[in-house]
């Protein structure tokens, strides 16, 4: 009878904890990018990565591949709608505020810091996730390769340079 008590109380707090609230302040932003995501049509810079998800040319100067790869998904699997075309840009938002705040979480905050660490976030992930641009993705790798750094600093344990070198080198190729 006791196990199902600290089972069923496990299972609150998880849903409960700093990293949930986490969860469901990006979760928030990904509805709230999804409601908005089919106003007003494309925008120009939008046009110019929708021919480039079409005609995807790997390394070629001036457009880097990573964020037309990413529009390529859309069209493949969501369609030529404007919700669909911005999945991505929306979901490296919700990213980037979710990462804000576990930085927060691991430069020792409470859950108080943690939140105002992700909604200090909030303003730039709800502009730049707005449009499939090469912004959205760049802010995602820089805000993943500082929390990545925030650990390493934190625990000492030289395998951390690994996440933080494949973040750069999945970065490198979205910087225009």
């Amino acid at each position: 009878m006791e196990f199902k008590t600290t089972t069923a109380s496990s299972s609150r707090s998880l849903w409960a904890s700093d990293v949930a609230t986490l969860v469901y302040l990006a979760a928030l932003t990904l509805i709230i990018h999804l409601l908005t995501a089919g106003r007003y049509g494309f925008h120009r810079d939008e046009l110019a990565t929708l021919d480039d998800a079409r005609h995807l040319a790997w390394g070629t100067w001036p457009t880097t591949p990573l964020t037309p790869f990413f529009g390529r998904i859309s069209l493949e699997f969501l369609g030529t709608s404007l919700a669909g075309f911005r999945y991505f840009a929306v979901l490296a938002a919700g990213a980037s505020m979710f990462l804000t705040g576990l930085m927060g979480r691991e430069l020792g905050g409470g859950r108080s810091a943690q939140l105002i660490a992700a909604v200090a976030a909030t303003p730039f992930c709800l502009a730049a996730g707005s449009l499939l641009q090469y912004v959205a993705f760049e802010y995602l790798w820089w805000v993943l390769i500082s929390y990545l750094f925030v650990r390493l600093c934190k625990s000492n344990d030289p395998h951390w340079w690994i996440g933080i070198g494949v973040s750069i080198g999945f970065g490198m190729p979205n910087t225009a």
